[in-house]
C-alpha cells in the first residue's frame, strides 16, 4: 500500500495545496466579515478604524509574496511553508488574545504569513509536481478559497454565536498549526526526490482555435512597456478589483445591518464564497469558449448590477440575489488577468507582467478594505457605498472596452511589422 502511495506521490502534494488554500483561502474570505462587528464592539473602535489590522494583514501578505522568489530558492517550500502556517497561526493566537488595536495590528502583520503556502506556494509546489493537468489543478485549487469560504463562513458564526470572536480566532490558530505539521511530515519539494518524474512529463497542450485566436507569442516585456494599452490594462486591474473588493469583507455586516440576523448574514455570505468557487471553474472553461475578453465583460456587468443590488437589499430574498450576482463578478479579483493578459498582449511577456497585475491585485484589497469602511462611517451606512461603487464600476466596463480597441489596434500594427520583416 505505501509503494502504490509513493509512486502516485503526485496526488498526495495536489492534494495538500487543495487542503491549504481550503483551508487558508477559505478563512481568508470569511474570519473578517463574520467577526468585523463583535471585533469592533469588544475592542471599542469604529469599522473603520479597526480597517488598520487589515492593512496590516495585506502589508505582510505583499512584502512576503514581493520576497517569496528568493525564500523559496534560499530555503526550499517543504522548509519555508510549514514555518510560514507556524506564524500564521501564531498571528491568530496572538489576535484571540487581543484587547487592543495595537495588538490586532501586530497579530495582522503575522497572520500574512500564510501567503507563501498559497498564492505564493501554490504555483512553485504543482509546477514542480505535474506537467499535465497543471492548469487544471490551479482551478481546482483557486477554487477552494470559495468553497472554504462557504464552510467557514457557517462555522465561524455559530462559534462567534455560541462562544465569542476569539474562539474562532483560536480555532483558525489551531487549524494553521495542524496544516503546518502535514506539511512537514507530507510535502517534498520536487518528485525526483522519491525516485519520480513530474506527472505528465513532456506532455504538450493541444492548439485548439480558441488557443490560436486568443493566445499568442506577442510582445516582449521591453515593448510591453512602450504601449499605453499595458498600462491602461495596469489600471483597469487596479480599479475593477478595487471595486469587487468592496464589498467581500463587508456582505455579513452589511446583512446585518439591513436588520437580519447574523445566522442570516453568514448563510448570505456562505452563498457568496460558494458562487466565488463555482464561478471561477465557470469563468475558466467558458473562456475556452467565447474568449477571456467577452467573460471579463461578463464580470464587469455583474459588478456593476451587483454592486445596484447590495445597495438595495430589503429582504431575504433580494440578499441571496445580490450575493449570487456578486459572486459572477469576483473572478476579476483573482482570475480575470492571468486570461486576459494572453489574450491582448501575448504569452512573450507574460510571466513578467503578470506579476505586476498581481501586486495590483494586492494593492486593490489594502485600498478597499478600509476605504469601505471608512465610507460607511462617514454614510452610517454601506448602500451609498455600493451605489458609488456600481458608477465607478459603470466607468471601468467603459474603460476595459477602450482597452480591447487599443490591445487590438497594437496587435495588427505588431502583425504588420513582424510580415514586413519576413518578407
Amino acid at each position: 500500500m505505501r509503494a502504490k502511495i509513493n509512486a502516485n506521490y503526485h496526488w498526495v502534494i495536489a492534494a495538500l495545496a487543495v487542503l491549504a488554500m481550503l483551508i487558508c483561502g477559505g478563512v481568508g474570505n470569511s474570519l473578517n466579515g463574520i467577526t468585523l462587528i463583535p471585533i469592533t464592539e469588544s475592542l471599542g473602535v469604529s469599522r473603520g478604524e479597526f480597517s488598520a489590522a487589515m492593512i496590516a494583514k495585506n502589508i505582510g501578505g505583499v512584502g512576503l509574496n514581493m520576497l517569496s522568489g528568493i525564500l523559496f530558492v534560499k530555503f526550499g517550500y517543504r522548509k519555508l511553508v510549514p514555518v510560514a502556517l507556524m506564524l500564521s497561526g501564531l498571528g491568530f493566537l496572538l489576535g484571540s488574545g487581543a484587547q487592543t488595536l495595537m495588538v490586532m495590528c501586530v497579530a495582522g502583520v503575522i497572520e500574512g504569513a500564510s501567503v507563501l503556502c498559497t498564492s505564493a506556494g501554490n504555483p512553485r509546489i504543482l509546477g514542480a509536481w505535474f506537467h499535465k493537468h497543471y492548469g487544471l489543478l490551479m482551478g481546482i485549487v483557486t477554487a477552494m478559497t470559495g468553497l472554504g469560504g462557504s464552510i467557514f463562513s457557517i462555522l465561524f458564526a455559530k462559534i462567534v454565536a455560541s462562544y465569542s470572536w476569539r474562539a474562532a480566532y483560536l480555532t483558525v490558530a489551531v487549524l494553521y498549526f495542524i496544516l503546518a505539521l502535514l506539511f512537514a511530515l507530507l510535502v517534498r519539494d520536487r518528485p525526483q526526490q522519491m525516485g519520480l518524474k513530474p506527472y505528465g512529463v513532456g506532455h504538450m497542450p493541444k492548439n485548439t482555435k480558441r488557443e490560436t485566436d486568443d493566445h499568442w507569442e506577442g510582445f516582449s516585456m521591453a515593448q510591453l512597456k512602450k504601449k499605453p494599452a499595458f498600462y491602461l490594462m495596469v489600471l483597469g486591474t487596479l480599479l475593477s478589483s478595487i471595486c469587487g473588493y468592496m464589498a467581500l469583507s463587508v456582505v455579513s455586516p452589511h446583512i446585518q445591518d439591513c436588520g437580519m440576523t447574523p445566522e442570516i448574514a453568514a448563510g448570505v455570505q456562505s452563498v457568496v464564497m460558494i458562487g466565488l468557487a463555482v464561478t471561477k471553474l465557470v469563468f475558466g472553461a467558458l473562456s475556452d469558449k467565447v474568449g477571456a475578453k467577452a467573460m471579463t465583460l461578463v464580470s464587469l456587468v455583474s459588478l456593476v448590477v451587483s454592486m445596484l443590488l447590495l445597495a438595495n437589499i430589503s429582504n431575504i430574498t433580494s440578499a441571496y440575489v445580490a450575493a449570487l450576482a456578486y459572486a459572477m463578478a469576483l473572478p476579476l479579483c483573482g482570475i480575470v488577468p492571468p486570461l486576459l493578459m494572453p489574450s491582448l498582449f501575448g504569452y512573450q511577456s507574460g510571466a513578467k507582467a503578470i506579476g505586476v497585475l498581481y501586486a495590483m491585485l494586492s494593492a486593490a484589497s489594502m485600498i478597499a478594505n478600509p476605504l469601505t469602511n471608512s465610507l460607511r462611517d462617514l454614510f452610517g451606512s454601506y448602500r451609498p457605498v455600493f451605489r458609488g461603487t456600481a458608477v465607478v464600476a459603470a466607468g471601468v466596463t467603459v474603460l476595459y472596452i477602450f482597452l480591447y480597441a487599443l490591445a487590438a489596434k497594437e496587435r495588427k500594427k505588431l502583425e504588420r511589422q513582424t510580415a514586413n520583416e519576413s518578407e
